[in-house]
């Protein structure tokens, strides 16, 4: 009797202490459970807050590329237009070069050539001179020849002129007076001429290429009072 009222109480104590095992296990699921979807939910947000970030800075990446491209454009279009303007500069400055070289050697001769103009006026006065007694030389063979010489000399010279690009002013009667090859030393009252025209040559011009080495000296018409 007593051992069958000691299993009977015992008994109980067993149910009731697999029960509280079983609301143990239960409430562990249910934390367990609870806990797997939160720290589920925590990854999700994680990895959502990771592509957020990544999504970020490819932006920002993608953003600095371009500022990157636009600037290296750019300072390719500076480097350009400075590389234009010195290639510009430097052929310029070649041409001015080439331009300096090319007058030093055409002009070179310049003032040999002022020196010499003295020369072939002191030939014209001659052969003016002579002309005057042509008669007189003309009856003598030794003057004559004389006078050839110094006409064929001074021909000559206006040749050695020509070669090397100097030319005398051609003047006619009738030219139009032009201040930049002519001189006017003095204006004579002429019906016979138009006013600014060119009655008279005192002494020659002549040109240097392109440039004029010394003007003509001329008398200019005006009209008569």
């Amino acid at each position: 009797m007593k051992l069958s009222t000691l299993s009977y109480k015992i008994a109980p104590i067993n149910v009731n202490f697999g029960e509280k095992n079983m609301e143990n296990k239960k409430e562990h699921y249910e934390k367990k459970t609870t806990t797997s979807f939160c720290d589920s939910n925590s990854t999700k947000n994680k990895k959502q807050a990771n592509r957020d970030n990544c999504e970020k800075i490819e932006t920002n990446n993608n953003d600095n590329s371009q500022e990157k491209i636009e600037k290296l454009e750019e300072e390719i279009s500076t480097l350009k237009d400075t590389l234009l303007r010195k290639l510009a500069e430097s052929d310029n400055l070649r041409k001015r070069l080439e331009k300096e070289k090319s007058d030093a050697e055409k002009y070179a001769s310049n003032r040999f050539a002022k020196d010499l103009l003295s020369v072939i006026d002191n030939f014209d006065r001659v052969s003016k001179s002579l002309s005057s007694v042509q008669e007189k030389i003309n009856q003598d063979e030794s003057l004559k020849q004389i006078f050839e010489g110094i006409s064929l000399c001074g021909k000559e010279l206006l040749f050695v002129f020509k070669k090397h690009g100097i030319s005398q002013i051609e003047i006619s009667e009738g030219t139009h007076f032009d201040p930049h090859y002519h001189q006017a030393m003095c204006e004579l009252e002429s019906k016979d001429h138009e006013p600014g025209t060119i009655i008279g040559v005192m002494q020659s011009g002549y040109t240097h290429h392109d440039r004029l080495l010394r003007p003509a000296m001329v008398s200019v018409a005006k009209k008569s009072e």
